[in-house]
C-alpha cells in the first residue's frame, strides 16, 4: 500500500514492495500523489512496471549528444548527421526530458517545423530522432512503453528534385566556385560533376582510395564500399592537388563546402541548385553518353533501377532525335540494298 505523507508543503508517495526499488515521487497536490501511487502499483501488480528515473531525468538533448558520440561518430558520412543533431539540440523539443517527449509533443513539433523547412527535410528528422530512441531503448535500457516517433504521421517526401544544368550554366558555376576564397572548393565541385559522387563520400576520399593505374577510386559512403571510374578530368585535377598531411584528398569540412558553395551558386545566376543536384546532373549526363543501367548503378551505388530513375532526367526530345537517327540509318540500309 503506497504511502502518502505531507513534506514541506508537498504531498509524497512512498511505495515499498519486495523484489523492487523504493519508489517516491513528491506532488503539489494530495490527489496527484495518490493517482501516482495507484497507476505505480497497478503496473508492478500486473509485471508491467519500469524504472523511468532515467528516462524522466535525462532531456532528449542529453540523449542526442549521447547518440552523437557513440553512434553518429562511427558511421559513414558523420558529419552530415551531427550538423542534423546539433540542430536539434538548439529546438524547444530537446529541452523535454525524454519521458516527457510523448508523440503529441511530437506532432506539434513537426507541425511547426513544416513550416519552417520542407517535408522530406522534418521526415530526415524524425527519422534520426526514431534511432535515436531506439538505441536508447534496445541498448541503453531506457524504459519507454514504445517509441513515439512510430505513433506519428511523417510528412510525404516532396516529388524527386529534376535539375540538370545547361553547358552555359555549368561554366557559370564553374567560373563562380573558381573564384572562392577556400582554394579546394572548386576541385571537390569538378570532382562531383565528374563522378556523381555524394558530398560525404568526396570529403572522407583519401589517397589511400586512389588507384592512379587503374583510374578508379574507392569511395565509402551510406550504401557501402564501391570502385568508381575516374575520368581523364579526374585524374588531370588530381595530379594537380597538393598532398595534405591528413591524407585527406579533399581537407574541407562539410559545413565550410556548404556556405561557399550557396555563395557560389548566388554569384553565378543559378537558381535552386543544390550541391546534391550535381550527382543528378553528373549522371543525366553519364546516361547521355551511352552507359547503361548495371553501369550508371555501378557509378552511383544505388541499391535498385528505381531509385536510380529519380536522379536520371530523360529527355523526350533526346529520345525522339535518336529515334529519328535510327529511321534515317535503316532507310540508309535499305537503300544500298536495292542498289
Amino acid at each position: 500500500m503506497a504511502t502518502i505523507r505531507q513534506r514541506n508543503g508537498h504531498w509524497q508517495c512512498i511505495i515499498k514492495r519486495k523484489g523492487y526499488p523504493t519508489l517516491s515521487k513528491t506532488f503539489e497536490l494530495r490527489k496527484d500523489a495518490e493517482r501516482w501511487g495507484r497507476q505505480q502499483e497497478r503496473a508492478i501488480d500486473a509485471g508491467q512496471w519500469m524504472d523511468r528515473t532515467e528516462a524522466e531525468q535525462t532531456t532528449l538533448g542529453d540523449l542526442l549528444k549521447r547518440y552523437s558520440l557513440e553512434v553518429s561518430s562511427k558511421k559513414r558520412g558523420a558529419d552530415v548527421e551531427m550538423i542534423r543533431i546539433e540542430a536539434l539540440r538548439r529546438s524547444k523539443l530537446a529541452l523535454f526530458s525524454v519521458a516527457g517527449v510523448t508523440s503529441q509533443r511530437l506532432a506539434e513539433w513537426r507541425d511547426q517545423r513544416l513550416e519552417e523547412v520542407s517535408g522530406s527535410t522534418v521526415s530526415r528528422e524524425l527519422t534520426l530522432i526514431s534511432h535515436v530512441f531506439s538505441v536508447a531503448i534496445r541498448e541503453w535500457g531506457f524504459a519507454l512503453q514504445n517509441n513515439p516517433v512510430s505513433l506519428i504521421r511523417k510528412p510525404a517526401f516532396e516529388k524527386p528534385r529534376d535539375r540538370v544544368l545547361t553547358e552555359e550554366q555549368r561554366l557559370a558555376l564553374l567560373t563562380s566556385v573558381g573564384r572562392c576564397r577556400n582554394h579546394w572548393i572548386r576541385p571537390v565541385v569538378v570532382f562531383a560533376l565528374e563522378t556523381a559522387a555524394r558530398r560525404g563520400e568526396i570529403l572522407s576520399l583519401r589517397w589511400d582510395d586512389i588507384d592512379m593505374v587503374r583510374k578508379v577510386a574507392k569511395v565509402s559512403g551510406k550504401t557501402g564500399c564501391r570502385n568508381i571510374p575516374l575520368s581523364p578530368t579526374c585524374i588531370s585535377l588530381l595530379k594537380s592537388l597538393p598532398r595534405s598531411h591528413e591524407g585527406r584528398v579533399f581537407p574541407v569540412t562539410a559545413e565550410t563546402l556548404k556556405q561557399a558553395y550557396k555563395r557560389a551558386v548566388d554569384r553565378s545566376g543559378i537558381e535552386d541548385f543544390t550541391f546534391h543536384d550535381l550527382r543528378h546532373d553528373a549522371l543525366t549526363r553519364l546516361a547521355k553518353m551511352g552507359f547503361n543501367i548495371l553501369e550508371l548503378r555501378t557509378i552511383s551505388g544505388h541499391a535498385t533501377a528505381n531509385m536510380l530513375q529519380r536522379y536520371v532526367s530523360i529527355d523526350a526530345g533526346d529520345l525522339a532525335g535518336r529515334l529519328a537517327g535510327q529511321k534515317i540509318s535503316r532507310e540508309g540500309q535499305n537503300l544500298r540494298r536495292v542498289r
